[in-house]
């Protein structure tokens, strides 16, 4: 079975080097194909065995997102003519197998081919007490493993196009595994932000007020931290994955007739917490 990952990255060392530590072991670093956004020294050095391509990096368009999520779409239905699989998503997320007893390519051989699967989302969230716990997130919960092309919508949120969630992969998302790298992300956004912010706020579009408005969220994020008195709702990995399936798949919707993708504020109340294990606190030490 070959089975290739692919992302893309601006600075963000620390994840791009979880990222390629992780799949590199699982599926060698030849079958992982990293986009480098600006000619970024470090990213070469990181990506030195695997494929790196680099673009350019100017001034952010409006619809930049949208220009990502379509050249990654492209790029997926390439690499889909060679591979059995394709993983794809962003720097700061890697699908994790629900069961601790089995590997991702044993999961994958279970899946049906030329499928395209929704891992169960999972943010890590820093604790007071202890390190970390895994929170459940709607909004993670995305298409990932692609076994036939798809386009992604924005962010990857969504697909155009059928695919259903599997309680045995996760999503795990992790910048907040690293305080300390998830604020030199938001200082390296800031000068894009700055320059949107120059724009009067009566002539500024929905998309830039929607980045400054994130870039807002994150740097609260930062400081944030998962409510402590949770340790009895606590439940391994798997058993969280089956808990959030069902739920996922009653809130899916199809926008436009062809767009599918979870409604994440239909789940927004939902509490469901999983066990960090030894295989995610290997990886982030």
């Amino acid at each position: 079975m070959k089975v290739a990952a692919v992302t893309m990255v601006y600075k963000d060392h620390w994840y791009l080097e979880k990222w390629v530590q992780y799949y590199g072991q699982l599926f060698g670093a030849e079958n992982l194909y990293i986009i480098g956004h600006g000619d970024d020294p470090v990213h070469c050095e990181l990506a030195k065995d695997c494929n790196h391509i680099r673009v350019p990096r100017n001034q952010l368009p409006e619809d930049f997102d949208e220009q990502r999520w379509r050249m990654l779409s492209d790029i997926c239905a390439v690499l889909i003519k060679s591979y059995d699989w394709v993983f794809c998503g962003d720097v700061d997320e890697i699908i994790l197998p629900t069961r601790t007893e089995e590997t991702l390519l044993e999961v994958l051989k279970r899946q049906t081919p030329e499928s395209v699967i929704g891992a169960v989302g999972f943010e890590i969230m820093p604790r007071a007490t202890s390190q970390w716990l895994l929170q459940f997130s709607p909004r993670y919960s995305k298409p990932s493993v692609l076994g036939r092309p798809i386009k992604f919508s924005l962010g990857a949120h969504g697909a155009f196009g059928d695919w259903k969630h599997d309680p045995d992969f996760a999503l795990i998302h992790f910048p907040l595994a690293n305080r300390d790298s998830f604020r030199q992300r938001a200082q390296a956004l800031e000068s894009d932000l700055e320059e949107l912010k120059k724009t009067p706020s009566e002539e500024r579009t929905y998309r830039q007020n929607a980045l400054i408005s994130w870039g807002h969220v994150q740097r609260r994020k930062a400081e944030g931290a998962a409510p402590e008195g949770l340790e009895s709702d606590i439940v391994p990995l798997k058993d969280a994955a089956q808990q959030a399936a069902p739920l996922l798949a009653k809130t899916m919707k199809v926008m436009n007739g062809t767009e599918y993708r979870v409604a994440p504020r239909k789940l927004r109340h939902v509490q469901i917490c999983a066990q960090i294990d030894d295989r995610l606190t290997e990886l982030f030490s």
